[in-house]
């Protein structure tokens, strides 16, 4: 019976094991046509090990955010890959591994892994990564507050912005912190009407004004204590208009010239203060001085004009409308002795030779003439004896500065020429009666 049944088995011995030779090859061809070996690639983010060996307190290192990541390269059957998911790759920078730490930049190797995968199942897009070691810095900065764009209620402006903390201090590679210049509280503040208490949203600005990205704080950069929570206080001041300008003048002018008359622009201004500070300004006329030392007519032969800062020449408590610029024009009229300037209608002036299909018109309403003869005679100088004229032969359409013609009343003298700006335009068409 075992004789028969080995005689059996072994019957035909060779062809039986090329038959199961050639059916193991049948399967895995099969399988592997059905489940192919693949490589799909993955982007991972780079996990930095061991960071005591470098960041011992006096330095740290910095990676750039194109190294931050690389990609992973796997191999294997498609329905494993199927599993695989960029959180199961782990790639790690051990930085013990950096082989030489006064190379710059420092390159450290990378390693990965992932479940159900060998070692040979897979590549990197790059072997290693460059790091950069600085040393540590510190330092501290103030925080300046900013309202940005916008503004309180009508009639208030922002007296004063008090920041709690009022200052920071900054830890990170040397290199970033060196670029800070300003640390800013920016506020919004619109529409408010009452003093009040806001949360700020903190940014930091290198020396050309330009915002420190946000990734580039959170990745390198520690405040002390943690990010703080910045407060600011606000106190609102109340506006007021029609704030008049007294000016003084130091120094004499040259012989044989005197000082006429002194004005501003703007003539009025507004301000902001607290109920104090208006208080005192009402009490002062509502008037601020600018002083003789700001506006000299020392030798002057001829008109002054000169820009005067107001800001430091306000009170306590005091300050510039936000609408208002920082500064004025003061404007010094300076005549010879014995003349006076006088001011004519530009509707009085006379044109001559000026174009059938041609207007003219005007920048201004008045311009000043500037007159010499006695006292007497000047007080008695009747302007509508004063004649003005304007040639405009050859003149077309367009803008010109013309010299004006004055012809006084016998015993008078024009100080000096006038010119007027004019502007030339094509005249209306006219509506021809009972034409529609």
């Amino acid at each position: 019976m075992k004789t028969n049944l080995l005689s059996k088995l072994t019957k035909n011995l060779a062809l039986k094991i090329i038959s199961v030779v050639i059916a193991i090859v049948i399967w895995y061809v099969v399988v592997d046509f059905n489940d192919p070996i693949e490589t799909e690639s993955y982007s991972v983010r780079i996990e930095v090990t061991n960071e005591s060996y470098i960041s011992n307190g006096k330095q740290i290192y910095r990676i750039a955010d194109e190294y931050k990541t690389v990609t992973v390269y796997i191999k294997g059957n498609r329905s494993k890959l199927k599993r695989v998911q960029s959180g199961n790759i782990k790639v790690t920078a051990d930085l013990t591994q950096i082989v030489d730490l006064e190379r710059d930049p420092v390159t450290v190797p990378l390693q990965a892994s992932c479940p159900g995968f060998s070692m040979s199942d897979i590549t990197l897009s790059r072997a290693t990564i460059p790091i950069v070691i600085e040393n540590v810095a510190s330092q501290e900065f103030p925080v300046t507050v900013t309202t940005g764009d916008t503004s309180p209620g009508k009639d208030y402006e922002v007296g004063v912005l008090t920041s709690n903390p009022d200052r920071v201090t900054i830890n990170g590679p040397e290199s970033i912190v060196n670029q800070i210049e300003s640390v800013v509280a920016k506020i919004d503040v619109t529409g408010m009407t009452q003093d009040g208490i806001k949360s700020a949203e903190l940014k930091l600005y290198d020396k050309n004004q330009v915002e420190i990205e946000e990734s580039t704080i959170k990745d390198h950069l520690t405040f002390d204590g943690g990010v703080p929570d910045i407060n600011v206080k606000v106190e609102l001041w109340k506006k007021r208009s029609g704030v008049k300008l007294s000016v003084a003048y130091s120094g004499t002018p040259a012989d044989g010239y005197q000082i006429t008359e002194i004005t501003t622009s703007p003539t009025e201004i507004t301000v902001a203060g607290d109920e104090n500070a208006l208080s005192i300004l009402a009490e002062q006329n509502n008037t601020i001085s600018i002083p003789a030392d700001r506006v000299s007519v020392e030798g002057a032969k001829a008109d002054l004009s000169m820009e005067v800062e107001l800001s430091d020449l306000l009170p306590a408590d005091l300050k510039l409308s936000s609408t208002m610029k920082d500064s004025v024009m003061v404007y010094v009229t300076v005549l010879p002795n014995g003349s006076r300037e006088f001011s004519l209608d530009v509707e009085d002036i006379r044109t001559e030779n000026l174009a059938s299909d041609l207007a003219v018109s005007y920048d201004q309403s008045e311009f000043k003439i500037r007159v010499k003869g006695s006292d007497s005679a000047l007080n008695m100088l009747d302007l509508s004896q004063v004649t003005a004229v304007i040639d405009l032969k050859g003149k077309s359409i367009g803008d010109y500065t013309v010299p004006v013609k004055i012809t006084l009343p016998a015993g008078y003298q024009l100080v000096d020429e006038v010119n007027i700006t004019i502007h030339l335009k094509e005249k209306p068409e006219v509506i021809k009666a009972g034409e529609q």
